[in-house]
């Protein structure tokens, strides 16, 4: 999902809620949009890179590892489904009731591993 795009389906959703102009809403896309592209890039290097990498620790020697990438990502995910998660509470605590629940809306945002 494009950057744009997805900040304004988040916004509309604040919006929604009437918690778009709330400083913290606002914060919370933009820290998952962040999030979410970073991930995007992350998983393009890797995809670019391979599973594994080739690291020298002996001048000459070099041993096949894991992609260090292979860590990060999950660690970014988890942060950007916290990130939706925050957005959730601000929406319960000082949105709009919602008709349905919050969580249903921001499913479509949420990131895997």
């Amino acid at each position: 999902m494009a950057a744009v795009t997805t900040v304004k389906k988040l916004m509309a959703l604040g919006e929604k809620y009437k918690v778009a102009q709330e400083e913290d809403f606002v914060v919370a896309v933009k820290t998952f949009v962040e999030e979410a592209r970073l991930i995007a890039q992350m998983r393009a290097q890797l995809k670019a890179d391979g599973l594994t990498v080739k690291k020298e620790y002996v001048k000459g020697r070099e041993n096949l590892t894991a992609h260090p990438l292979i860590a990060e990502i999950p660690k970014h995910v988890d942060c950007a489904n916290r990130t939706l998660a925050n957005m959730a509470q601000i929406i319960d605590t000082r949105g709009e009731r919602p008709e349905r629940e919050v969580e249903d809306d921001l499913e479509q945002f949420r990131m895997n591993a």
